[in-house]
């Protein structure tokens, strides 16, 4: 268990703070008033309990200075004369001076004479009240770090003290701050003044005053013990406490045979303080927490045992409350098993792969073993076995050459949950299986007789890259088109148009961590572009929304289409913007054409068209010219964050973002993407619940953006989110 800091310092100034406040709130059937104090620099605080034969006064100065004063010149108690005492002497005072001899502190004299030496709580008091300084200064340190030092020595001689008189009335009374009256009846009430004698030129105080009824005490609700609860904070120790009340201080004893035999488990009281930032740092954020408003102790215990607590408190009179046993505790088990360690893996003709481990010793409530695999060290794990018997020690990976080359970790776990772990160890297989090959090829060619290839990502995640195949006749000799091997799932490629070819010939092969190389992929065969232009898409109709436009076009009448390109402009701009580019593969053969923008609402208007090209990188030119103005939907402020990131390969974008919106309408989320500052377009949506959107689409060296926003429906819409960019 970690060195803990003493709490007693800021407990003894926590309740000096609180004494007033809390302590002396404990007021039993008694109103109080004060005179003078509007003119008073300096206060006290008093309170007064009552017995049935006897009322008991406590009092205490909220200074030190004031308090070492008064200790010196004394108090005077007065009683109002009741109806029977004034009847039988009219002619004195209203008041009755209990106190011929005002009650001042004992001289250290008196107090040996009156005590014996082994009384702690008058010891205490006595060497707060007359020991020696502890503080010795020196010129050299100044006069303000002397006036310092000297008022915070009084401060925490006043905090011992008063901790004294709050532990035992004997205390009190030596320390002059206690007052019994036994010339009271049953039933009457009395009224009294306290009077601190301290001259007035050099302190003003006020009197007291304060009305008390003489009935047999009865203890409050608030002055009882509460409940006993535990925090068990680490393996070994448990945090006991209860809530902070009108009592002063307390004793815990602990039982081990379901309280027939109690033990006290500390000597000095433990009072309750008000947590500070030390308290923070030192204990943890739970213990801090709880001590916001609940006393309590730390107790070391050992596991398979029962406890049963007993709290036992004291209040400002001396007056101890009933005890209160708590509920039996047992300590749960978080000790983790011994770590295993992992000492030999070596891989057996490249298929099999023998592990075994090690642990110091065998824990008795050791459950097993589980051995985990992971292409990372940094994980995830993934089990691959089932949980071992706790006196295995070595296991066979039969399916190692499958798994290819990746880290083992064995995982340890007992029967209450806890598990420790291994290091990581690379398994060392060599990886003799090729990626499979290449799929999703498909390419178009311009009129510039430029190439635009591009297929799907392998799903093997050690594929390095992938290497371009061409020839011109499907029975020649493929050559590779590619210098090096090409990292991204794309290429571009040019074509001479001097030729009478009509057909290029393209695969692809890929190429993993080990050199190991695919099957090709499927031959692509690309037209060679000819001469006639493709036939235009004509438009059918559009429809528009407050956040959106949705355009259909009649697909060209042309066989060899490769490509829709959809422009956008402002009416005050020059050059038109690429925003979308269908190929034939995303329109049905009985289709149209249909594509949904959402710009930015703008009091220009938007100009639209679109442009098909062919196989021989001919165009139909820009046809179709719409004029569309969005004055904007309404917008709706909701709390959006998004974040991007790249694969490890980066040539994906991973998008994950949050948004704080709850409605019985059914909404939904666009992700737009811009690329080197293009305008932006929708490249995609999520419905309401979806966090992540992925975006495999990347080019090498492009600087590509995203935000999303949310389309509520009735012609809402959120905020766009900030936007992120990354750059493959």
């Amino acid at each position: 268990m970690k060195e803990r800091k003493s709490i007693l310092i800021p407990m003894i100034l926590g309740w000096m703070m609180a004494f007033t406040m809390s302590v002396f709130a404990q007021v039993d059937n008694t109103t109080s008033a004060e005179e003078g104090s509007s003119h008073s620099f300096y206060n006290f605080s008093v309170v007064a309990r009552s017995y049935g034969d006897s009322i008991v006064l406590r009092w205490a100065p909220e200074d030190a200075g004031v308090w070492r004063l008064a200790s010196n010149y004394g108090w005077n108690i007065y009683r109002l004369k009741t109806a029977e005492e004034y009847a039988a002497d009219t002619s004195a005072s209203i008041e009755t001076l209990l106190t011929p001899t005002p009650v001042r502190a004992l001289t250290l004299e008196e107090m040996k004479a009156k005590y014996d030496s082994s009384h702690v709580y008058v010891g205490v008091a006595a060497q707060a009240l007359y020991g020696a300084s502890y503080f010795n200064p020196k010129e050299s340190e100044g006069m303000e770090n002397y006036i310092f030092r000297r008022d915070q020595e009084q401060t925490q001689r006043q905090a011992m003290a008063y901790l004294a008189a709050e532990g035992h009335i004997d205390a009190a009374d030596a320390l002059g701050l206690r007052f019994v009256d036994k010339s009271v009846k049953k039933g009457e009430f009395y009224t009294y003044t306290i009077e601190c004698l301290i001259p007035d030129d050099i302190v003003t105080l006020p009197k007291r005053i304060l009305d008390v009824e003489c009935k047999p005490f009865k203890r409050s609700f608030e002055e009882e013990i509460p409940e006993i609860h535990f925090y068990q904070n680490s393996p070994y120790t448990v945090f006991i406490y209860w809530g902070k009340n009108k009592l002063s201080g307390y004793y815990l004893e602990r039982s081990e045979d379901d309280g027939r035999n109690w033990t006290a488990i500390h000597n000095a009281p433990i009072y309750g303080y008000d947590p500070d930032q030390d308290t923070y740092e030192v204990f943890g954020e739970e213990i801090g927490q709880i001590l916001e408003y609940n006393v309590g102790y730390f107790d070391s215990l050992k596991l398979n045992k029962k406890y049963v607590y007993r709290v036992k408190a004291f209040d400002a009179f001396g007056d101890y409350a009933p005890e209160r046993k708590s509920e039996p505790f047992e300590m749960q088990d978080f000790i983790p098993p011994a770590v295993p360690v992992l000492e030999f893996i070596f891989p057996e003709n490249n298929n099999t792969c023998p592990l075994k481990w090690t642990v110091d010793q065998e824990d008795d409530d050791l459950k097993g073993f589980l051995v985990t695999f992971s292409d990372d060290p940094a994980g995830p794990w993934n089990n691959v076995s089932e949980l071992l018997p706790p006196k295995t020690r070595e296991w066979t990976d039969k399916n190692a050459h499958d798994r290819g080359r990746g880290y083992y970790r064995i995982f340890a776990m007992d029967n209450n949950g806890n598990v420790s772990y291994s290091l990581a160890q690379i398994n060392n297989i060599e990886d003799d299986v090729a990626p499979s090959a290449p799929t999703g090829l498909a390419g178009v060619v311009d009129t510039a007789g430029v190439v635009y290839l591009q297929w799907n990502l392998n799903p093997e995640k050690d594929v390095l890259g992938y290497r371009v195949y061409f020839a011109n006749q499907l029975d020649h000799d493929f050559i590779q088109k590619t210098g090096r091997r090409n990292e991204e799932n794309n290429f571009w490629d040019t074509l001479s148009l001097n030729t009478l070819t009509k057909y290029i010939f393209y695969y692809v092969v890929a190429e993993d961590n080990s050199h190991n190389f695919s099957k090709p992929s499927d031959t692509l065969a690309i037209p060679v572009p000819d001469i006639v232009p493709p036939g235009v898409a004509l438009l059918k109709d559009y429809t528009q929304t407050d956040e959106s436009v949705t355009f259909t076009w009649l697909k060209s009448t042309s066989n060899d289409v490769v490509a829709y390109v959809v422009y956008r402009k402002k009416e005050n701009e020059k050059q038109w913007k690429q925003v979308r580019i269908f190929s034939p593969l995303e329109v049905a053969e009985d289709s149209v054409i249909v594509f949904t923008d959402y710009p930015e609402p703008s009091a220009v208007n938007y100009n639209y068209c679109i442009e098909v090209f062919d196989n021989s990188r001919l165009s139909s030119g820009k046809t179709g010219q719409t004029t569309v103005r969005f004055r904007g939907a309404s917008i709706i402020q909701i709390p959006l964050t998004l974040k991007a990131s790249l694969s490890k390969n980066k040539t994906c974008a991973n998008l994950e973002f949050t948004y704080e919106y709850k409605s019985k309408h059914d909404y939904y989320g666009v992700v737009f993407k811009s690329v080197n500052d293009e305008p932006a377009y929708a490249c995609g949506s999520f419905r309401r619940g979806e966090t992540s959107f992925t975006d495999c689409n990347l080019k090498q060296g492009q600087k590509v953006s995203y935000y999303i926003q949310m389309f509520l429906g009735k012609g809402k819409r959120s905020q766009p989110s900030k936007t992120v960019s990354v750059k493959p």
